[in-house]
């Protein structure tokens, strides 16, 4: 009786601990059009500026995830290439969750708002910069940018300074591939 009860009460526990621990994976999809404009969005009722992305669900694989994400924009677009994964740290809840960063071309599509998205703008990497919220996404954006043949990865921690977003590193960016020649 007593080892039933020690496998019950240790069973329970495992269950209770995949229940607290609830790791989340969010895509990023920086999806350029012909004129290699970045997609930038702004977030409804907020001044949060981002690039599209989607928290990973149960329901959907990646590709088919980032290809509903790109669909709700009224955009087809290329086979999405993983160009960072990293880990952000937040000190609002202290939780970690990982961040995966793709790049894509749009094939075509009717630019268009989902629900929660207020405003859409095209613009050049350097102005799309300028106007997102979150310095942990401008931080990667830059790294991608400025070494595009290579797949990233990294630590950062936001946290709010002065009702500002700012991001510092946990662990520096790294390459996880060698540059693509």
């Amino acid at each position: 009786m007593k080892k039933l009860l020690l496998l019950i009460m240790l069973i329970s526990h495992s269950i209770f601990a995949q229940e607290l621990a609830k790791p989340s994976t969010f895509h990023r999809l920086l999806v350029f059009n012909d004129n290699n404009e970045l997609l930038v969005v702004k977030v409804k009722n907020s001044d949060r500026w981002v690039t599209p992305g989607w928290y990973q669900d149960h329901n959907l694989t990646i590709q088919a995830g980032l290809d509903q994400l790109a669909a709700s924009y009224g955009l087809t677009i290329t086979t999405p290439t993983l160009r960072g994964v990293f880990t952000l740290r937040t000190t609002q809840n202290n939780e970690l969750s990982t961040r995966l960063v793709y790049t894509t071309k749009i094939k075509t599509g009717e630019l268009k708002a989902p629900e929660i998205i207020q405003e859409i703008r095209w613009l050049s990497t350097k102005d799309a910069m300028k106007l997102i919220t979150f310095a942990h996404i401008n931080a990667q954006i830059e790294q991608l940018m400025k070494f595009p043949g290579t797949i990233w990865g990294g630590s950062q921690l936001m946290y709010q300074q002065d009702g500002v977003y700012k991001a510092k590193f946990i662990e520096p960016f790294y390459p996880l591939t060698a540059p693509a020649i």
